[in-house]
């Protein structure tokens, strides 16, 4: 049986919950994304034979979006496609101009991420030094479709899409729609000893975010915060009539649902997830678990593995 409580405390301890887990959740997807800088011997975009005497090539190929590069020496800069900053750095004139060594620092900077140093030290002339820039921890384009297991619901399914930042919806109902009298409202004595309990009365739409809290390589983990309409009571069947029908039924409430649910999808194609609900109405809550299991479609994994 799922527990009724008093409204203000249950509701006290459900609100308290919710705001905790925003306050967790929000700073940790208002950090920005780290970009990464890693040197590569992949040169196919650019011209290694094609080098003048004394100069040295710094290539910064990256797909991240609105990516700028600042280059204080002011080194001359081609763009052969939007995503190549190619940059020729003249090693003569710097030991012209008392520098012994040529070195450079390039600021890398995006609207999803923080500020990149990238330092090239030691520039030697003729010589082509390739840097790959990606968003380190970007959240992945997911699909996942979860079918749950709670205690007074048949069925249940969600569906979860999105990047960082996705939604959610979800769909559950029990085994019984509602028959019979209310109990709760029924004024005449009725005789319920041997009275048999059917089943659960569940229905439930809700929906709302889906909020990215890290990505790494083992997995991404997500939390889900919404709400929607719900319906929850139990359904009885009488040896005797009560108001004219042997079914009634009790606990019955219908209002606002709220779900809390972290979701974690394992590596690329598994999702599990564990949270609660609670439906709030006609002057009670019920509270009640939701385990979920699916499987998940990488979006991004599979368009990189198509082209």
């Amino acid at each position: 049986m799922i527990n009724t409580y008093s409204m203000t405390s249950m509701s006290m301890i459900f609100k308290s919950g919710l705001c905790l887990s925003l306050l967790i959740c929000l700073p940790i997807t208002m950090t920005a994304q780290e970009l990464r800088a890693t040197l590569s011997t992949d040169s196919h975009k650019v011209d290694r034979n094609n080098q003048a005497d004394g100069v040295a090539t710094v290539v910064i190929d990256s797909r991240v979006k609105d990516l700028t590069v600042d280059n204080a020496a002011g080194d001359e800069l081609t763009k052969p496609t939007d995503d190549l900053f190619v940059y020729r750095i003249d090693t003569n004139a710097d030991r012209e101009n008392g520098f012994p060594v040529s070195n450079r620092i390039f600021l890398l900077n995006s609207p999803q991420s923080d500020e990149l140093p990238l330092s090239v030290d030691d520039i030697r002339p003729k010589t082509v030094y390739y840097y790959t820039v990606i968003l380190a921890n970007q959240f992945p384009a997911n699909l996942s479709i979860e079918y749950l297991f709670t205690k007074s619901s048949k069925v249940a399914m969600r569906l979860a899409y999105g990047k960082r930042i996705g939604f959610y919806l979800s769909y559950k109902w029990g085994d019984y729609k509602k028959a019979g009298a209310d109990i709760d409202d029924v004024t005449e004595d009725n005789d319920v000893t041997y009275a048999k309990e059917l089943g659960y009365i569940r229905t439930a739409i809700t929906g709302g975010l889906r909020i990215g809290l890290f990505h790494k390589r083992v997995g991404t983990l997500y939390m889900l915060i919404g709400g929607g309409y719900g319906e929850y009571g139990r359904q009885w069947q009488n040896t005797t009539e009560i108001n004219e029908n042997i079914y009634f039924h009790s606990d019955y409430i219908t209002g606002f649902d709220a779900d809390v649910v972290c979701q974690f999808v394992l590596g690329n194609w598994i999702c599990l997830s564990a949270g609660a609900d609670m439906l709030v109405g006609d002057s009670n809550i019920s509270v009640d678990y939701q385990i979920g299991v699916g499987i998940n479609l990488n979006f991004t994994k599979l368009f990189k593995r198509k082209n």
